[in-house]
């Protein structure tokens, strides 16, 4: 296999970010299903969403090492 062209890194980057962004969206509209179906879970979901960006940021960072 070849070494990746400087330009990959850019690509790269950006793959990231579509992959942060679609994961962002799902996590929204799972945080806006709990809220229909559980209606007093707002703070509660929130918290949960909060957190698991975190861990996914976290997760990715460390992979990239």
């Amino acid at each position: 296999m070849t070494e990746p062209a400087p330009d990959d890194a850019r690509a790269v980057r950006l793959r990231w970010i579509a992959r942060a962004v679609v994961a962002a969206i799902g996590l929204w509209f799972l945080a806006e299903g709990i809220a229909g179906v559980w209606g007093g879970a707002g703070l509660v979901v929130l918290a949960v969403v909060v957190v698991a960006l975190a861990v996914g940021a976290l997760s990715l960072t460390r992979r990239g090492r």
